[in-house]
């Protein structure tokens, strides 16, 4: 089947599956030995403009923004500048862990490949507004949960270091790095790491929610944003160098030529083939994939920016980004030569996944996986496992139970280091938790905890959030909460109200 009449027959397929995945447009790029196959879109980018994707159309790719951030590290290591194995306390002091000797030990390396031993410790970050030296500092209040270098957990704050350490040996921002060795250098023109170029741009992708219950369309929600970004002042998203890129098929497909090549751009060396190969090569064992589980797919591993795994018997090079409103693919098969790049504007959408598969496996001239049910049902299935782990939190109800203490005990500020500061308040007779910029009602559970009824960040309803009485004096003066990954409890203690 000829290219054109191959990517043809996939547009009917994705005019079903954009509605059955709830997802209002996905624009998608392929690539093969350096020839472009497909660049374009599907679906409305904006359905109150009426835009249609395109190859221009731009979309946030959230964290496949990581391997850009790897990728400057690289050039930089290439200068001389930052090397892969030494200590980062050598570079940048300030930089501390929770404990000395990961402080003292932690390298570029251990960073870009998420073996700290701290989890994810995402609501610290998450719905706040700290500058990114702040989220800096903060690194060094945030715990392990494993041994130092023992397992790969995915994490946010190694990238937000790694930027830092590139600021640092550069005296240029992450942002004007991108430009200065990556954008300009590779002719990305329409790619931008600024929240103001995609939302002043007549040619983007609006940012839609999940789908809720009485909905039958996805609503538009607002592009994520903190208070302290302002591009005039060149104060950049504090998480930017884990996840804030902006780019359409047309430049992504670039960056994609770029990594299947040789390190060069047009006769223009960017990376020595030695460090192009370090982002690319196995650094960190995985105990289970992010992705679906499938039989198709064997030896997870994360390299630096990149995951890189076996996939029907090919090495695969790939990461996604999810960040609200947007979810992203980038996915290269290096001994086909093969790119590829999926792009949608949907929280938490799966369809780029599948599409992804299903292209591979025709230029792998092998029968189709049936990939846009299996992940339909996968994404189904990942809903009902949300609530199991939610009710596994909370354990059993005891009935019959109330509160230890009048709704009055329980009201103030709660903080904790390394995390933004909540407080609960007593209106019409229930508690109400302020946290991460919203308002969430609680519901008595049982004896001192209550559970939320609405949505916390990211997470469902539902979450345990349990009161404390002190050890002396027998008053509140604490709430614990599961939100860090596998429901281990973060606490945070009640500020003394002063007279």
């Amino acid at each position: 089947m000829a290219e054109k009449d191959y990517f043809a027959s996939l547009e009917p397929v994705l005019a079903q599956e954009l509605e059955r995945f709830h997802c209002p447009s996905l624009a998608l790029g392929v690539i093969r030995k350096g020839e472009i196959l497909f660049s374009g879109g599907f679906g409305q980018a904006d359905r109150e403009k009426g835009l249609p994707a395109g190859s221009k159309t731009l979309y946030q790719i959230g964290s496949s923004s990581k391997a850009f951030t790897a990728a400057l590290c690289a050039i930089l290591v290439d200068e001389g500048k930052l090397s892969w194995d030494q200590p980062v306390r050598e570079i940048a002091p300030e930089i501390r862990f929770y404990d000395v000797f990961t402080s003292d030990n932690v390298t570029l390396r251990d960073l870009l490949c998420h073996r700290t031993g701290v989890p994810r410790h995402e609501y610290s970050w998450y719905g706040n507004d700290f500058t990114r030296a702040e989220l800096v500092e903060h690194v060094r209040y945030l715990e392990p949960n494993h041994p130092f270098r023992s397992i790969m957990q995915y994490n946010n704050y190694g990238y937000v270091l790694a930027g830092a350490l590139i600021e640092k040996v550069t005296g240029l921002t992450w942002e004007a790095c991108l430009e200065k060795y990556l954008f300009g250098p590779l002719g990305m023109t329409r790619t931008t790491a600024w929240l103001d170029d995609i939302e002043g741009d007549p040619d983007h992708a609006a940012p839609y929610g999940s789908l809720k219950e009485g909905m039958t369309e996805p609503p538009l929600i607002p592009f994520y944003r903190t208070s302290v970004e302002d591009k005039e002042k060149g104060i950049g998203a504090p998480f930017g160098p884990a996840g804030s890129i902006n780019s359409c098929p047309e430049d992504m497909l670039k960056w994609l030529r770029f990594h299947l090549g040789d390190g060069t751009w047009e006769g223009k060396k960017i990376l020595s083939p030695e460090a192009l190969n370090e982002l690319h090569k196995p650094a960190m064992l995985m105990t289970e994939p992010l992705d679906m589980p499938m039989d198709e797919s064997t030896f997870h591993t994360y390299a630096l920016g990149w995951f890189v795994e076996m996939y029907r018997g090919h090495k695969v090079v790939h990461h996604g980004g999810n960040i609200n409103g947007f979810s992203a693919e980038v996915f290269m098969v290096p001994d086909l030569e093969l790119g590829l790049v999926a792009l949608t504007n949907a929280d938490s959408c799966f369809l780029h996944l599948p599409l992804i598969r299903t292209i591979v496996d025709h230029y792998l001239e092998i029968e189709d996986g049936d990939w846009f049910r299996r992940y339909l049902e996968f994404t189904e299935k990942m809903t009902g496992s949300a609530q199991e782990i939610i009710r596994a939190m909370s354990g059993d109800q005891v009935a019959g139970t109330a509160l230890s203490h009048p709704l009055e005990a329980y009201t103030g500020e709660y903080e904790r280091a390394g995390y933004g500061p909540c407080s609960v308040k007593a209106e019409d007779g229930k508690l109400l938790l302020h946290i991460l910029g919203v308002d969430i009602p609680l519901t008595h559970f049982h004896y001192d905890m209550l559970t939320t009824e609405g949505i916390v960040g990211e997470l469902p309803p539902g979450i345990p959030v349990r009161f404390q009485t002190a050890d002396k004096g027998g008053g509140i003066d604490a709430l614990t909460m599961p939100l860090v990954p596998n429901g281990e409890l973060i606490r945070f203690v009640k500020k003394e109200q002063k007279e």
